[in-house]
């Protein structure tokens, strides 16, 4: 499951919920303008790096709404017929079950250690009704290794934790230091060989 071409991961532009420091994971809120701005930003930054190196480039993102905003803005700056981007579910967030929409401080009222339980157990720790770290990793493994095979320049555009996951796999990190991967929104990664490289938008 090396990478032999670059792999650039982007996260969506921030949002309403992350604003209000809610939990998102399958459900939607809209990108701020703020966030429309990250966007751009990182579509043009993207547009100087992919163009020092010209040649094939496979486009894929997660389904979710907040993130076919992000990468819309971001095509429309690459100059992309919008029908190259690749919706793949398995790209999409971790499911936070119940707690989607509720803020850590909402969550904690019926669930006061969640948070120190998660941290505990990073790898199994199952919000209710949502998804645990494992079965994150399980189909975001499977995309990482298609997207080695493919031996093809990629652009992903995704989500905080699913692509903290999607790098920690290429980093060979363990869940708990997958778990604190810094997450921006105002940068991107290149991936390669097991290796990572920040990249501000500017």
């Amino acid at each position: 499951m090396t990478l032999v071409a670059p792999l650039y991961m982007l996260r969506h532009g921030e949002t309403a919920w992350n604003t209000e420091r809610r939990m998102q994971g399958t459900k939607d809120s809209a990108l701020t303008e703020r966030g429309r701005a990250q966007a751009l930003a990182m579509g043009r930054t993207l547009a100087a790096e992919l163009a020092r190196d010209p040649g094939p480039t496979v486009f894929l993102r997660s389904p979710l709404g907040r993130v076919r905003e992000t990468s819309e803005i971001v095509g429309r700056v690459l100059g992309l017929d919008p029908a190259e981007w690749r919706d793949d579910a398995r790209l999409a967030e971790l499911g936070y079950g119940d707690w989607e929409g509720f803020s850590w401080k909402e969550i904690e009222l019926t669930h006061p250690t969640a948070l120190s339980d998660w941290r505990a157990d990073p790898h199994g720790y199952c919000p209710p009704g949502g998804e645990t770290h494992s079965q994150l990793r399980e189909r975001s493994a499977a995309v990482l290794a298609e997207i080695a095979a493919s031996r093809t320049r990629t652009v992903v555009v995704g989500h905080g934790v699913s692509g903290a996951v999607l790098r920690g796999l290429n980093l060979g990190l363990d869940a708990r230091a997958m778990f604190v991967l810094e997450k921006p929104q105002d940068a991107f990664f290149r991936l390669l060989a097991g290796r990572e490289e920040r990249i501000a938008a500017g």
